[in-house]
């Protein structure tokens, strides 16, 4: 995460090129490299091509995956925008938000490769399409060979975990003691999420179209939360 323009990232004085990064990673003794780059025009990584294949990693044998995969926040001419909201980037805010939790469409307890970067693909593009900077799309060169996908997080082995109910829906706004967003999520009603979390208090808000609601649970190490309607109560919109 920082600073880049159409021909590589710019780190201080110095220049170090995409291609350079690429045959960097493919010099890593792992059998998927998966590289994110959160910067103005790194888009232009995935116009090149690289990668070598080797032999499967994953414990889980269901999935025998090599190849690579590269995300961007933005496409080779855009800027990677940063929000005073989240104290950062929408793209890595809503990358993490995925790998917690959000991401799991599925809800198999597991968000993979593709999961997570559809979602922040989305949401970035969601909450960038009105701003000065204008829309920003995220990119990606993932190419994979083999069966099954690449797991990026295992929700059954988080520290703690809050799950906003299925009679819940809205957007719900997850901030920790420190009052740091964590998770940001739309959430239907129905949809059975998971998010796992770090041990200790929460902010949940949730978002509706013309109300707003506020809950304060207290997560314990290895605790699981569900939140249910009668825990929130009447916020300012």
């Amino acid at each position: 995460s920082g600073h880049a323009h159409e021909r590589g990232l710019v780190l201080g004085d110095d220049r170090y090129s995409y291609r350079s990064l690429r045959d960097r990673l493919d010099e890593v003794p792992a059998d998927v490299p998966i590289a994110v780059l959160d910067a103005c025009a790194s888009g232009a990584i995935t116009r090149l091509k690289g990668g070598q294949l080797r032999q499967p990693f994953l414990v889980d044998e269901s999935a025998d995956m090599r190849g690579h995969a590269f995300l961007t926040s933005s496409t080779e001419s855009e800027a990677a925008q940063e929000s005073d909201r989240l104290r950062g980037s929408y793209f890595t805010h809503f990358l993490v938000s995925g790998l917690r939790g959000a991401a799991d469409l599925s809800g198999e307890g597991k968000v993979t490769l593709n999961e997570a970067y559809q979602f922040a693909f989305n949401e970035t593009l969601g909450r960038t399409v009105d701003t000065r900077g204008g829309a920003q799309h995220p990119s990606y060169d993932i190419n994979l060979s083999g069966t099954g996908d690449v797991v990026m997080t295992d929700l059954r082995q988080t520290s703690a975990t809050l799950v906003p109910g299925q009679a819940l829906d809205g957007r719900f706004f997850v901030r920790n003691a420190r009052q740091e967003l964590v998770v940001e999520l739309y959430k239907p009603y129905g949809r059975a999420v998971e998010l796992g979390l770090e041990p200790g208090a929460y902010e949940v808000r949730l978002e509706r179209e013309s109300s707003a609601l506020l809950a304060r649970p207290r997560i314990a190490e290895g605790a699981r939360v569900v939140l249910e309607p009668d825990q929130f109560g009447l916020a300012s919109p």
